[in-house]
């Protein structure tokens, strides 16, 4: 199915989708038929404040009831530099409503641990100017992260260790104002009175100002959701078997329970001492009598976000990217939003579409990332092909396969191909022949399970393909190349943590890269001194998915057999079974803490982090996606095994230009009674006897004044190490269902942004591109511009990159952000983003200097790409070859065209060169500048 017939663009939420026969209004910014809104409307002092996030960064998006709840961009957050698809996040509103916290990360950073609980950046927005203040630390991405109380306070939480520290902001300050350290794991930690209370274990607790804490009430598991009211309250919820309290405890320690429904069916939201009860049922399940002045129970959807007096009530909000794979478009514009609501107490409902701005000041790189020390970008040129200084490569790096090597560019596969490379590969018939040079490599030829040949699985069976598209999905989003290049194009492959910079783009770490690779994220074997894969097997799956396909499955299989070798066995075993591959999962995420060898009573087994009981998710959440893909917004809610068992269930999300409808971007499993049937209940891997868990028992560590926790060991080493059985599959769980083959063949795919192959130059114009005549343009064994080439180049495009000084070495963080495109003249560019010029150690500077000297005048022309190059600041200096360098400023954007653009006609004499940097005075980091090729054409008659 090519990508002509299915557009790798995501639907937009159901408020933005609208049906061209509709003869219902096209949903706008704000409410039109305001006699929807209550009486008053014009002065009330209502808020509502949501997010969503796409490449562009996490937007901050804020609507007044007295504007007629106009929507309009807060801030958008992002970092420079860190090259992702998603910018992923949450936010709280202090009691004033003046301003929000907000903690953002790249979506990526849900698949790592210290990512998850270390690895999110923390800011400040206010919400009347939009100033941002980001923070100096980086924090949990957990669900309660940031918890803001009922005046302009608010707590941010990370796991430091065994123990949490409590970031205490004053956000009328926009500062850090306590930082302090409580042993044990606490969650949903917000400000309470002087105080802060959190759950800990099976208990509210409080802690003041010398970190000592307090129990408030015990409760019989774990509570989560805290909200303070204004009479001195704090709302709660706790989970109670298949059913869910909704409670009140004071600060005097008295607690009340006022209702309870099913789990997932009730909760509890609040802002400036209000508290508000949600859920469709929430009238009935809540004792009115009971209730305090300043609590309310409001008839709509439990997950609903609501405005700050409790006036509106948001049910869906997302621009479909979250779960399409989320692919930057042209000039990295941001995704409108469509945003679903209803007004509580009334029938009335509207929708709503939202375009997000960016905002300079929030894409400034935040203090929590150290920047290194900035140093002269400007170096001795060398034409050792080994020096950093010069090279787009990275000599210096710790992974195996370099970025930025026009030979080793990866190609960004459609769904379709993603799908039928899986489907292949889980039977073993992923032959297909891979000519010599495949996508423009110097590879012999090989076949993808040539290279990575499928393991057999112990006990029999086979990897379910939907489970395999499942981790896929959750590890890439089904990109193989950077989330920069589109289907059937090429680029740099799509990496995590290859140059260790923890998402600084200042700083270089080679000691802390984490060298993943891909579709499938294979980072064993990756490592530069890694012996487990030849150098062939390596560049294989970097340039090609369907090898890196055949790497994953290798390495999911292989943690099969590990688990099998110790009866770690889910359900009976059978390998056919969609869940059954839970453990295996875990396993694939977080890896199996092995037996210890001299102590037999050591832990061991899957780590607490990806343990469904873990307060680090909240308690009321159903599967994921199985309440819509407005769950893509937030998949640090959900452990891995669940985020893949979802997407195995529900599948990506793409749109049919020809339709505008949303569909599958691969086909699903099959369960008999529905996907939510055969997950397992939160508690399933939390068994006393099993791993020192238990939800009913508190835990009391000796010689401390901490309270219980379901985690009985004061190192949370609650290591899963048994096999589990929580469902007949027969009945309940899931089977794979395949859409391709063995023998079917490798799925077309025409790429949007196709190479200018012809030169539309005079004939004797001397042209320079940015890759040597060596560098063959391929688009996996196929040559676009065969027989269209009608130049060659005859020269150099030569490049200084920003170094700075770390750890008493020279580093290039100018590379960070330097990425190359098989796109525009000739199949391939460069591109970067501008910056200021005091960030030297950001500076990328490219020169074009021709074979052979220019004498008289000629025009000098550059050809500038159809997508990513929009600076409208591009200064060009061009040495006429007599040491005169005259400046000349263009726009690098054509509208979405490969065009020729004129710097001018000048009188040469000698050999010229053409120099471009990326600093300039509007440098933010959002505009692209590209280096393609140049050309100087001869003036007749000059």
């Amino acid at each position: 199915m090519s990508v002509a017939a299915l557009a790798l663009v995501a639907p937009l939420a159901s408020a933005a989708l609208t049906d061209p026969s509709d003869p219902a209004p096209a949903p706008t910014d704000r409410v039109t038929d305001t006699s929807q809104l209550p009486s008053g409307w014009q002065k009330s002092g209502d808020r509502i404040v949501t997010y969503d996030g796409d490449a562009t960064g996490l937007h901050v998006l804020v609507a007044d009831a007295a504007d007629a709840y106009r929507w309009h961009t807060a801030a958008t957050l992002s970092e420079p530099g860190v090259d992702t698809d998603q910018w992923i996040g949450q936010t709280c509103v202090t009691g004033s409503g003046d301003r929000a916290v907000v903690v953002y990360a790249p979506r990526q950073a849900v698949n790592d641990q210290q990512g998850f609980q270390q690895g999110a950046f923390a800011a400040v927005v206010d919400l009347a100017d939009g100033r941002v203040t980001k923070l100096p630390e980086l924090v949990s991405l957990a669900y309660f992260n940031p918890g803001c109380g009922d005046g302009e306070q608010a707590v941010l939480t990370r796991p430091q260790g065994d123990d949490t520290e409590l970031l205490t902001v004053d956000t009328a300050q926009a500062k850090l104002v306590r930082q302090q350290t409580v042993a044990g794991q606490l969650t949903s930690a917000v400000p309470f009175g002087n105080e802060i209370a959190a759950a800990q274990g099976d208990a509210v607790v409080s802690v003041d100002a010398k970190g000592d804490t307090n129990t408030l009430a015990k409760t019989g598991g774990t509570p989560f959701r805290l909200v303070p009211d204004a009479h001195r309250g704090l709302a709660y919820q706790v989970p109670d078997g298949k059913q869910v309290q909704v409670r009140r405890v004071t600060s005097a320690g008295s607690d009340q329970l006022l209702g309870s429904g099913a789990l997932g069916s009730l909760a509890v939201h609040g802002n400036g001492g209000r508290v508000f009860v949600t859920g469709q049922d929430a009238e009935e399940a809540v004792k009115h009598s009971a209730l305090p002045r300043s609590w309310r129970t409001l008839d709509v959807p439990a997950s609903a976000e609501v405005s700050t007096t409790g006036s509106l009530a948001l049910t869906s909000v997302g621009n479909g990217t979250e779960a399409a794979g989320g692919r930057k478009t042209a000039a990295d514009l941001a995704q409108p939003v469509g945003i679903d609501a209803v007004l509580p107490g009334s029938d009335s409902s509207v929708g709503f579409k939202v375009v997000p701005k960016a905002a300079a000041q929030g894409a400034e790189q935040s203090p929590a990332l150290s920047d290194g020390v900035h140093t002269d970008s400007v170096h001795m040129k060398s034409t050792a092909e080994d020096d950093p200084a010069t090279s787009t490569t990275d000599p210096d790096r710790a992974c195996a396969v370099t970025r930025n090597d026009p030979k080793l560019q990866s190609l960004q596969p459609s769904t379709a191909q993603a799908e039928w490379a899986t489907d292949l590969a889980v039977q073993g018939k992923l032959d297909v022949r891979r000519r010599s040079g495949w996508n423009g490599s110097e590879l012999p030829s090989y076949t993808p399970q040539g290279l990575f040949p499928s393991t057999p699985l112990k006990g029999g069976g086979r990897v379910p393909a939907q489970v395999m598209l499942g981790v896929l999905s959750q590890e890439s989003n089904l990109l193989q190349a950077s989330s920069r290049a589109a289907a059937g194009e090429s680029s740099n492959f799509i990496q995590g943590g290859y140059y260790g910079n923890a998402g600084s783009v200042h700083t270089v770490n080679w000691a802390a890269a984490d060298c993943g690779y891909g579709i499938a994220q294979v980072t064993s074997g990756m490592a530069k001194a890694d012996p487990t894969y030849t150098a062939e097997q390596q560049q294989a799956l970097t340039v090609d998915y369907a090898a890196n396909i055949a790497a994953g499955l290798q390495i999911l299989q292989d943690k099969w057999n590990q688990l099998y070798d110790r009866g770690l066995l889910v359900n009976g075993g059978d390998p056919k079974y969609l869940e059954n591959w839970w453990l295996a999962l875990w396993a694939y995420n977080s890896g199996l803490n092995l037996p210890s060898s001299t102590d037999a009573s050591a832990p061991w087994g899957l780590g607490w982090f990806n343990n469904p009981a873990n307060g680090l998710y909240p308690a009321d959440r159903t599967m994921f996606l199985s309440s819509g893909y407005d769950d893509a917004r937030t998949p640090n809610l959900w452990t891995y095994p669940e985020r893949v068992l979802g997407w195995a269930a529900y599948s990506q999300q793409k749109t049919d230009p020809a339709t505008g409808a949303a569909v599958r971007a691969f086909t699903v499993g099959e369960w008999p009674s529905g996907a939510p049937a055969a997950e397992p209940a939160h508690d399933t891997f939390c068994k006393p006897t099993a791993n020192d868990c238990d939800i009913t028992k508190p835990r009391k560590v000796a010689g401390s004044s901490q309270p219980e926790g379901p985690c009985q060991r004061d190192d949370f080493k609650c290591w899963w190490h048994q096999p589990v059985s929580w469902t007949d599959c027969t009945a309940t769980c899931g089977t794979e269902v395949l859409k391709y083959a063995a023998g079917d063949p490798e799925p077309k795919v025409a790429a949007p942004h196709p190479a200018a192959c012809t030169s539309t130059l005079p004939a004797n114009a001397l042209i320079v591109d940015d890759v040597p005549n060596t560098v063959k343009f391929r688009v996996g064994s196929t040559n676009p511009c065969a027989g269209k080439r009608n130049w060659t180049s005859r020269g150099t495009l030569t490049f200084t990159f920003g170094s700075a000084q770390q750890n008493g070495a020279t580093v290039y963080p100018s590379k960070i952000d330097f990425h190359q495109l098989g796109a525009g003249f000739g199949g391939h560019f460069w591109l970067t983003h501008t910056r200021v010029p005091s960030y030297t150690d950001s500076v990328v500077t490219g020169t074009w200097t021709p074979d052979r000297k220019v004498v008289g005048s000629a025009e000098v022309m550059v050809h500038l790409p159809d997508h990513e190059a929009n600076t409208p600041s591009a200064t060009y200096r061009i040495d006429l070859g007599d040491g005169t360098v005259v400046e000349k400023t263009i726009s690098q954007d054509t509208g979405g065209k490969n065009a020729w653009v004129s710097l001018g006609s000048y009188e040469f004499q000698g050999t010229p060169s053409v120099s471009l940097s990326s600093d300039t005075a509007d440098g933010t980091g959002d505009a692209s500048i590209a280096w393609d090729a140049l050309a100087f054409v001869p003036v007749r008659g000059k």
